[in-house]
């Protein structure tokens, strides 16, 4: 893909960048990886007036696909009306300032369109695009075809760099067979090395940065903002009844030839506040997630779950354990996959399950989720439920 196609803007690039906040910061450093899908900054720029002048001037090059001299016309106008003294020379800074906000915001409005299409597409390639000084390891990774949820893509999703002009495609079915591909690719291992940034300004940073991919860059842009999207649209749909849905895998857990009872775990510790409201839960998950996002890989399908929309998937009278939600997701008993069908629209669905010996009763945890987030989860004693769960392909049965 040619460099000129970041100039031609499209609807989701722009709303990925409009709905940022301005943000003054003193370092490149203090803002960090993912946080950049929710915030506008320009390292160095530490004032209200001066971050919002180059905010607008980032929107026109985006929205308007302006080039880097015009970009730079106005770098020029917002130095001279605020006074700013920046580091590096004009042609540096004001070309990292277009060229990066460019290309993470064009990366992020791809992204969320390779989302849009990924049961139908759900294989994604990494293209390399030819520029003076490539990196080898870009070169390298020209062609590879993953599945669009593969790991790989959290830390390697493009661009990998500061300049890296490279982008992802995605593929169908009968595109690999085109290709002469049987399945996607394998992915390369990835190698890790520890790197100290920003030492000469206030905020140092010593990271851990996969090989063949800059510091700042191991992370997708958009894909936090998409995951609320995804979440909430799950949250959603995890409100319909089960009977809205048929289940098109019958086989039980005995035709799966599992036990019919599983040995109960001990419970984890439950929140000691009752945490029954949408912002009590909200803060109890941010708490239990240790952040606002974290992915789950029980038995290696993705599961994201957000702090802020998980109070829309948890009954009230199971705000105050979250723990065994997050415990269930990292140890589960029984992992089960099936397909399900309403009206003319199929999908997959994956219930994780666990259970759990509290109080003299056997409680159970019934985790829902699919295109990649989860859906519902409940806790419950009614072993019919539990037993209803138990049902499909079997991913995994410790």
């Amino acid at each position: 893909m040619a460099a000129e196609h970041y100039q031609r803007p499209f609807g989701e690039q722009i709303r990925f960048f409009r709905d940022k906040l301005n943000l003054p910061t003193q370092s490149w450093t203090d803002l960090w990886q993912q946080g950049h899908d929710h915030a506008f900054v320009v390292a160095g720029a530490n004032r209200d007036e001066l971050v919002a002048d180059f905010r607008a001037a980032v929107d026109k090059a985006i929205a308007s696909g302006t080039t880097l001299a015009e970009f730079r016309q106005d770098f020029d106008r917002i130095v001279a009306t605020h006074g700013w003294s920046y580091k590096g020379g004009r042609g540096w800074r004001s070309r990292v300032i277009y060229d990066t906000n460019i290309r993470t915001s064009y990366a992020a409005g791809r992204y969320a369109q390779l989302q849009q299409v990924k049961q139908d597409r759900p294989y994604w390639q990494f293209v390399h695009t030819p520029v003076q000084d490539p990196r080898p390891q870009h070169v390298a990774w020209d062609g590879l075809v993953l599945h669009a949820d593969d790991p790989w893509w959290q830390q390697h999703y493009p661009p990998d760099g500061w300049g890296c002009q490279c982008v992802v495609d995605s593929l169908a079915d009968r595109d690999l067979q085109r290709m002469g591909k049987s399945g996607p690719d394998r992915a390369p291992p990835v190698r890790y090395r520890r790197v100290t940034v920003g030492k000469n300004g206030p905020a140092p940073r010593t990271v851990r940065v996969p090989e063949g991919v800059d510091p700042g860059f191991a992370y997708a842009p958009g894909a936090t903002t998409w995951a609320k999207v995804a979440t909430s649209a799950a949250a959603a749909e995890g409100q319909l009844p089960p009977s809205a849905w048929t289940d098109l895998i019958g086989t039980t857990w005995r035709g799966a030839g599992r036990p019919d009872n599983l040995v109960p775990a001990s419970a984890p510790q439950t929140a000691s506040a009752p945490a029954t409201t949408p912002s009590a839960i909200a803060d109890a998950a941010q708490q239990a997630l240790d952040g606002q996002l974290k992915l789950y890989q029980p038995a290696g399908v993705p599961l994201l779950l957000d702090a802020e929309t998980l109070p829309k998937q948890t009954l009230a009278r199971d705000g105050r354990r979250l723990s065994w939600l997050t415990d269930t997701l990292d140890h589960p008993q029984e992992v089960w996959a099936s397909i399900v069908r309403k009206g003319p629209h199929y999908r997959t669905r994956v219930r994780v399950l666990k259970s759990y010996r509290d109080g003299g009763q056997t409680w159970y945890v019934i985790a829902e989720g699919g295109n990649g987030v989860l859906t519902r989860w409940r806790v419950t004693t009614d072993r019919a439920r539990w037993d209803a769960a138990r049902q499909g392909k079997l991913l995994y049965g410790e």
